[in-house]
């Protein structure tokens, strides 16, 4: 039952966004068919999680949100149901580091948005870099996407566009040191800083 129930919203979600909206999407050939993989986006609107897992038509998207979000009952329960899980921002959160590896380990896909919270559309914040250290201990490809023209949603202000690029491979030793997950956190965000500059990014 709860799978029809989910595969109604996402009939929903696919109205709403495609029909409504007119979203935009490009880089479809970049998702991986199969096998685990990490999904990280900019963020400036509350609508990306459903934007972004609306584009990812033929997977579903774990995403990784904050906690504050989950103290509602009724979001808590709407969150989880449609397999959101929460991290304690600020801290190292172990519960939610052990429910990615879990996603991932079972195939699944992985949804961060690493600045940790929204910025102005076509601003990149920095990355924290605990997605880079996940990514590198599974061993699991980053896929870099865009969202563009989310922040003044309802009101329409431009196409929204999500945007992927190719995935890439983390660093082949899973026991590297900080600056390593450094390094693939900023080699990350440079890849998503560029493709947010040329679909309508300012931040330099």
């Amino acid at each position: 039952m709860k799978a029809i129930s989910y595969w109604i919203i996402r009939r929903i979600f696919n109205f709403v966004t495609y029909t409504l909206i007119g979203m935009k999407v490009y880089g479809e050939e970049h998702i991986p068919a199969e096998g685990p993989f990490i999904i990280v986006c900019n963020h400036a609107s509350y609508f990306d999680p459903p934007l972004l897992g609306t584009a990812v038509r033929h997977r579903l998207i774990h995403f990784m949100a904050k906690e504050e979000l989950f103290r509602n009952p009724i979001m808590n329960w709407f969150l989880r149901y449609v397999h959101t899980f929460p991290v304690h921002r600020g801290r190292i959160d172990k519960k939610a580091i052990v429910e990615s590896f879990r996603v991932l380990k079972s195939g699944g896909v992985l949804g961060i948005f690493p600045e940790g919270t929204r910025k102005c559309q076509g601003i990149l914040g920095p990355f924290h870099d605990g997605f880079a250290g996940i990514a590198i201990k599974a061993g699991v490809p980053v896929l870099p996407a865009v969202v563009v023209n989310s922040r003044e949603l309802p009101k329409k202000t431009g196409p929204v566009q999500i945007v992927f690029g190719e995935p890439v491979m983390p660093p082949a030793d899973k026991k590297a040191d900080k600056e390593a997950i450094r390094q693939f956190s900023e080699e990350i965000r440079e890849i998503v800083l560029a493709m947010l500059n040329r679909h309508g990014g300012t931040e330099k």
